[in-house]
C-alpha cells in the first residue's frame, strides 16, 4: 500500500483520490480477513449441524482434499473408500437399494 500511495503522491494526484484509495483498500482488506475467518468457522458449524438433518461426514471418497473439505453423505452405506463424489449422487438418484455396488 506504501508504494501505492507513494506513486499516488508522485503523480500529484489529489488527496481526496488518495483517501478514496486509502478507503477501498481498507474495505478490500478487511472483506479478505474476514472471509479467511469465516473459512474455519463454517467447516466448524457444518460439524455440528449436518449430522443433525441426517448426513454422515465421509472422509474417504476419492478426491477428499483436506480436514476443511469434507465430503457429507445422507447414507452411511455410501462411503466408499476410492469411490467418487459423482458415484454418490449415482447412488442417490439410483435409491438405498443400489449402494452396495
Amino acid at each position: 500500500m506504501a508504494i501505492m500511495l507513494g506513486a499516488l503522491r508522485i503523480a500529484r494526484r489529489s488527496e481526496v483520490a488518495i483517501r478514496k484509495f486509502e478507503r477501498a483498500f481498507t474495505i478490500a482488506v478487511r472483506a479478505s480477513g474476514l472471509v479467511m475467518l469465516l473459512i474455519p468457522v463454517t467447516s466448524l458449524l457444518q460439524r455440528l449441524y449436518m449430522p443433525s438433518i441426517g448426513y454422515t461426514v465421509c472422509p474417504v471418497l476419492q478426491g477428499s482434499p483436506t480436514l476443511w473439505f469434507t465430503d457429507w453423505v445422507r447414507d452411511p452405506a455410501w462411503c466408499v473408500p476410492g469411490k467418487s463424489l459423482d458415484w454418490v449422487i449415482e447412488q442417490a438418484a439410483a435409491g438405498p437399494s443400489t449402494a452396495s455396488r
